[in-house]
């Protein structure tokens, strides 16, 4: 049997609803492999902010499928995410193209280094 492939990127906070995203995302990847032998390659990138606004106004979590953004700002439920998933199956999978990941230097305190998202 054939196997497939879906690329499943999540921009992610530290919220709870992030946490539930990629949990939920985790038991669906699993499911999908028994039950449909498509792979789902989950891909999580996680988005630092200096301002508290930008965190509330960045709407996280959001979750791309090979690339399509399918959801913003909650976590979707299983039954949501397999659908989405099965959706976007014969869909050639590709990585999110909407943000570029860009880092200045690390802090002199050795703290983690900014890290800005841009579209």
């Amino acid at each position: 049997m054939e196997l497939n492939k879906v690329i499943v990127e999540l921009h992610l906070d530290f919220s709870e609803e992030s946490d539930k995203a990629l949990r939920t995302l985790f038991i669906v990847a699993e499911e999908l492999l028994d039950q449909y032998n498509l792979w789902v390659e989950i891909v999580p990138v996680h988005v630092w902010f200096q301002d508290p606004l930008e965190a509330e106004l960045a709407d996280l979590p959001k979750i791309y499928i090979n690339g399509k953004l399918r959801f913003i700002g909650r976590a979707p439920t299983k039954t949501e995410a397999i659908k989405a998933i099965l959706e976007h199956a014969k869909l050639p999978p590709v990585k999110s193209t909407q943000s570029i990941i860009v880092t200045s230097k690390v802090n002199l305190d050795g703290g983690l280094p900014e890290v800005s998202t841009t579209s």
